[in-house]
């Protein structure tokens, strides 16, 4: 028997809010334990602050890392496993109306995604950082930073089939990958796949939604949030592992990713 849940229960709650058509809930999950298979009755994305899980699904499974958002529709069977850190998340369950409202643009909330990184991640920080802040201002931030992040969310899905994407623009984001902590340039990014740089910037953008340099700020930003998340690690330090000239600048950039300082997500994210 698959047990049900809504509105979400699992776990140890820290804090709940109703924002407009949307139910969200920061909680953790003790390290090393497992939740036995269920759903949940309403539509919900997982946003993962801190630690990791597994989502044991029918077909699948899928390793969530912190800062990566996992979408799952209502009614959606699965197990959940949390690992040796155990796991801190924010909780968005979208109310039916406001599902009703959505699903009438947009189909995005309709099947399992994981996203691992970049804007929509950001997203998920700056809702985070509204849900923490619970000023007037909040419920119509809150509000919009969802239709924004359904938009992007929509917008990754529904790249044509028959657009399919090349191998040489995967090598291209290994390459990103590997090296965001250096100083990378387009061209020589270009030249070690083959393709010319205007080409590679063009076709980046169409399947990832992004310039090159954007993904490379997202992937410093990612970096910087696990170590300031998991680490006692000094700001200096980290922002020169992440691939900033200096602390100034890491501060400026992360602040305009994620709504915060550094120091205020460290003080955040942090689990209690």
């Amino acid at each position: 028997m698959i047990q049900q849940f809504s509105p979400i229960t699992l776990g140890s709650r820290l804090k709940t809010a109703k924002v407009g058509g949307f139910v969200l809930t920061e909680t953790t999950h003790l390290p090393n334990h497992r939740l036995q298979r269920h759903n949940h009755e309403q539509t919900n994305i997982a946003f993962v602050l801190n630690g990791s899980f597994t989502e044991v699904l029918d077909r699948r499974s899928i390793e969530c890392q912190p800062q990566s958002l996992l979408i799952k529709p209502a009614g959606e069977a699965h197990a959940n496993i949390y690992w040796r850190q155990g796991m801190r998340c924010l909780l968005i369950e979208v109310c039916q109306r406001q599902l009703e409202s959505l699903q009438s643009w947009s189909q995005a909330l309709n099947q399992v995604t994981h996203v691992r990184g970049g804007s929509l991640s950001m997203l998920g920080m700056r809702i985070y950082k509204e849900f923490r802040l619970m000023d007037g201002a909040t419920p119509l931030a809150i509000e919009g930073l969802m239709l924004e992040l359904v938009a992007g969310l929509s917008r990754q899905l529904n790249i044509p089939l028959e657009a399919k994407r090349p191998r040489w623009l995967d090598r291209a984001r290994d390459i990103l990958e590997a090296d965001f902590h250096d100083s990378i340039s387009l061209t020589r990014v270009a030249e070690a796949v083959d393709v010319h740089p205007v080409h590679l910037a063009r076709v980046f953008r169409k399947h990832f939604g992004c310039t090159p340099g954007e993904y490379v700020r997202h992937l410093r930003i990612d970096f910087a949030c696990r170590e300031l998340s998991q680490s006692d690690t000094s700001l200096v330090e980290i922002a020169l592992a992440a691939g900033f000239a200096h602390q100034a600048h890491f501060s400026r950039v992360f602040k305009a990713q994620t709504g915060m300082t550094p120091s205020e997500f460290r003080t955040a994210l942090r689990l209690r």
